[in-house]
């Protein structure tokens, strides 16, 4: 009965210290920080105004380009820094509801990354009662 006790007790011993050595392992892991990181600020004029936000450890070449759901380029730029941040204004007047797409690559990775802007209106009608 002892031993049993005992096998049971290292058991759980040896679950719990590998239970906190994982934990203690994960929060270890070192993740990179997101180098592109797109922003709603709000409107201005009745615009909405978007911060695009690059970000890099080192110095690299950045492609930006804007698409409206059928593909056609609205807005491209090629910028070479460390650390890039850029406001953009939509013209809604002539854009309407179209479905936005933001991408950006950088010079290292393959991989862009992509970001869509949807416009969507909502009315919210709201009812209150107080009492005096």
């Amino acid at each position: 009965m002892k031993t049993k006790i005992r096998n049971f007790g290292t058991i759980a011993l040896f679950l719990a210290f590998s239970f906190f050595a994982t934990i203690a392992l994960a929060n270890d892991e070192k993740k990179d920080p997101p180098a592109a990181e797109l922003k709603y600020l709000g409107n201005l004029e009745n615009q909405p105004v978007f911060q695009l936000d690059l970000n890099s450890i080192q110095e690299e070449e950045f492609a930006i380009s804007i698409r409206d759901q059928f593909g056609e380029i609205l807005y491209s730029e090629r910028v070479k820094a460390k650390i890039f941040t850029r406001k953009f204004q939509l013209d809604t007047d002539n854009l309407g509801d179209a479905e936005l797409r933001v991408e950006v690559r950088s010079g290292k990775s393959n991989k862009p990354e992509v970001f869509t802007i949807n416009r969507n209106t909502h009315y919210v009608e709201e009812t209150s009662v107080t009492k005096l």
